[in-house]
Formats: C-alpha cells, structure tokens, sequence
C-alpha cells in the first residue's frame, strides 16, 4: 500500500506528488515552447552596447597623491612604443568576431594625461578606434585633461574626432594650494581651459575638485566653490584625498587625514558638506558618491553602465575589462604590456570569471555607488530578489539610517552618501573581504596577485571573451 496523506502527496517526499515510473513524453528542449514569448523575436538579432576604456599612462609630473599607473620619463619609457603597442592590441581586439558587430556607446581616454599627446597622435588613435569598431553616432566619448596641455589645436582636433566631454583635472582654484599639492598646472591655465572647452562646443565640460587637499582651509574652499559655481560647467566630480601606500605623499611621511597639513576626517566631511549644500543651491543634482550634473543629460553614461550591467573593454598598460562575466587586468608593467602587443600576444595577466553569486554581487556593489537599486529589474535579471541574497545587511543598514528600503528600491539617505564606498564594500563576497580596498598597498604590491586575488597567467583571449556558463545563486 502506497504512504500517502489525503490529498495523493506522499508526506516522505517533503510534500511532493508520488513518482509515476511509466512510459512519458519525450522532451526535446525547455522550457516548453508554451512559455516563450511571441513578441521578442527581435532579442536573438540583439548585439548589446558596450565602452571601450584607453589607458594614456603619460604626464608631465606625477601628483603627489596620485595612484594610478602614469609615467613621467618619455626617454626611458618612450610614448612612442607605448602608442605603437595600444594600436596593435586595438587591431587585435578589432578582429575578433565576438566584438565585430557589437557597438560601441561609450569611449573614455583616461590616464595619466591623454591631452599630452600630439594631435598627430590623437588623430591616429581616433582612426584606429574607427577603424577596428562599430561606434555609435550618438557615443559619449570622454576625454581627461590637464589644464595646462591643452591648446587651441589640441582642443579643436578633440571636438572634430568626436569627443563630447572634456573632463578638466583643476583640483583647486588656488595656485599656493596647487603648487603645495604637487600639481603642474596654475589657475590661469584652468580658466584658458574652459574657454577653449566652451569656444569648442564641447557638449559636457566636467571639472575635478578635491576636497580634504594638504592646507585647505574653509577660506580656500569656499571662494574654489565660489569659482566653480561661476563658471558653471554641466558635470562636477569632487574627490576626496586619501593617501594611499603607491603615492609621493606617503613616501614622504603623509602616511593620512591629520598629517603634514592633511585635513581629518572630521574637517574633511565640513568641506564635502559645505560643497554639496553649495551645489545643490546652485542646480546641481548629486548623481554618485563624487559626482553632481545640472540636468539629467549630464550624466556620466559610461560610469552609469559601468557601475550597473554594462561591459567595458579597456586597453592599455594596467586597463581592467569586464566582458562576459570575467574581470581581466592588462599587466601593469610597462615592457610586459609593449612586449606582448609587440608579439601579437594579449597583454592580459590576470582575470576571474564571476558566478551568478558573483555577478550578482557585483551589481549591488557597484549599483549602490549609484545611490539606488531597482528591485524589480534585479528580480528580472537574476530571479532572486535582492533581499533574499542580502536581506539581514539591508535591515541593519536601514536601522542606522543609511538606506531605505521600498517595494521598488532600495536608495542611498543623505547620510550614507557620505559613506557611500564603505557601505558598498559591505557586500564583498566572503572571499573577497580581506582584500576590499587593494589601493592600500605598495606598487610591488599591487604587481602581486595576492593582493587583488585575481589568476595571474598570460591568458588567450579566446578564454575571455568565450561565453559564460551558468551557475546557481549559490555558487
């Protein structure tokens, strides 16, 4: 006699209905054709967009609290070579088919100094990008400068090859402070900057601040809030100093907040207060931790995909991508990077592919860099809602007052903004959590695998750009 409660389920198999071992149907596929939808034909055609990031390591003088990978010394490592090697890792990527008809909506040049090149060089790197991919008529592409090397030709060539922001590095409307700060520009060089900006067009002009500088005070502060305002450009990006192990500061003895002229953290979060109040009165609308637009056609769009579920290429010494579920870093060395292109070899050293789990913890912290997650979206995407897989987390946060939660999203307060990338570290996977802010290391370092827990290995490209497989949420 078979073991089954009143309605025919067999209480031994956690409520499920007894087996029927017989004869059955023959399945071919799933789901069943009954559940496809008849009018997204269309999404088996869809090539997804995607950004493309150039890395331009070049500078006239390194910053004393700069921590990316730049290099001052063209006659030991000539930009030349460097060039040469960017154009040949761009044709190689160019012929790869899985890219061919993808297009590309977003470019950023980045650096070191992209405005040091020639304008020979910018024009050649433009028509390379051209010739290797499928860009977007409407693309935003972005352009980082250094006041002081741009000129009028270099301005005009950057308009006519198509860029549609020019992001100006003036950190400080005050020349003792710039000059305190190790930055080779002066505040006339700034304001020739935005003029030749302005006189070209340039649909976004964005300028960096930064708050929390060696000998700030709020005087100095407030009249650079007082100049900013004044010339009112469509994008702001104010960023908050910290000294970290790879910089001149802290070789120096300005090992942080309270040393040498360096603010603390309690006058820093006066000044970053005091400039959002002042920006918001005068129409800016803060958009991420950092940054703050006029209107919303402002934005930053490739930040915006990036920081949620678009795909990056980049390129260059020390770039990092993110295609197809893998995170992949170009090595960081100067003559690995020019070798490998040299040899028709990716310079790519080190890589992870994510889990579902990982991409999905991927998304929240980066999403919440944004200030809010869509619940909704997450559930269509994942089919876990987001509280699910981080629930207890979301629940203290809330309690402290740094985040609230809705049937439609969960949103960043006032007061967790300030804390913004501290709150998003929060959702590290268990394994990544010794390792949540890597920048706090030396460059030896940094060149070590152990420190970022990425695969370090010459890898093929063919690895990396191969799709995906599926994995459970809790892989």
């Amino acid at each position: 006699m078979s073991n089954t409660n009143g309605n025919g389920k067999n209480p031994d198999s956690g409520g499920a209905a007894p087996l029927e071992l017989k004869r059955g149907g023959f399945i071919a596929g799933y789901p069943p054709f009954e559940y496809l939808d008849l009018d997204t034909t269309g999404r088996m055609w869809e090539k997804p967009r995607f950004g493309l990031y150039v890395h331009l390591p070049y500078c006239r003088k390194r910053c004393t609290f700069c921590f990316y990978k730049v290099y001052t010394n063209r006659h030991l490592l000539p930009m030349e070579d460097y060039l040469a090697a960017l154009h040949r890792e761009i044709d190689m990527y160019g012929a790869r088919p899985e890219l061919k008809n993808r297009t590309v909506n977003t470019i950023y040049f980045g650096g070191g100094t992209p405005t040091t090149l020639s304008v020979e060089q910018m024009l050649a790197l433009a028509a390379k990008l051209r010739e290797n991919f499928t860009i977007s008529p409407d693309v935003e592409w972005t352009v980082e400068g250094e006041p002081a090397t741009l000129d009028p030709d270099k301005a005009r060539t950057l308009r006519e090859i198509g860029v549609t922001r020019l992001s100006i590095g003036v950190q400080s409307f005050n020349n003792a402070l710039l000059d305190k700060n190790g930055r080779s520009h002066g505040v006339e060089h700034a304001f020739r900057a935005v003029e030749m900006a302005r006189a070209n067009k340039f649909p976004v002009i964005n300028i960096d601040l930064m708050s929390g500088m060696i000998d700030e005070t709020p005087e100095t502060w407030d009249a650079s809030l007082d100049t900013l305002i004044g010339i009112k450009p469509e994008h702001v990006s104010i960023y908050r100093m910290e000294v970290y192990k790879n910089t001149l500061l802290y070789a120096a003895g300005f090992t942080g907040p309270g040393v040498g002229g360096i603010p603390t953290d309690e006058m820093e979060l006066v000044q970053w207060h005091h400039a959002v109040e002042r920006l918001e009165a005068a129409g800016y609308t803060q958009v991420a931790g950092h940054a703050f637009i006029l209107k919303p056609e402002h934005n930053h769009w490739q930040r915006v995909d990036n920081w949620s579920t678009g795909e990056l290429l980049g390129m260059g010494v020390s770039s990092f991508s993110y295609l197809n579920g893998t995170v992949f870093q170009n090595s960081s060395k100067w003559d690995e990077y020019v070798g490998a292109a040299r040899e028709g070899r990716s310079a790519v050293k080190r890589s992870t592919r994510l889990s579902s789990r990982g991409i999905m913890a991927r998304e929240v912290v980066l999403g919440l860099k944004l200030f809010k997650l869509d619940r909704a979206a997450f559930k269509t995407r994942h089919g876990f809602d987001i509280l699910e897989l981080y629930g207890p987390r979301f629940d203290q946060l809330e309690h402290e007052g740094l985040l609230t939660i809705s049937d439609e999203a969960i949103e960043l307060t006032r007061r967790g903004r300030d804390y913004n990338d501290m709150i998003c570290a929060l959702f590290y996977l268990p394994e990544h959590n010794d390792k949540r802010f890597a920048r706090f290391a030396t460059e030896d370092e940094l060149e070590d695998s152990s420190v970022l827990g990425l695969a370090t290995m010459p890898i093929a490209i063919d690895a990396l750009l191969a799709p995906v497989q599926a994995a459970t949420p809790s892989d």
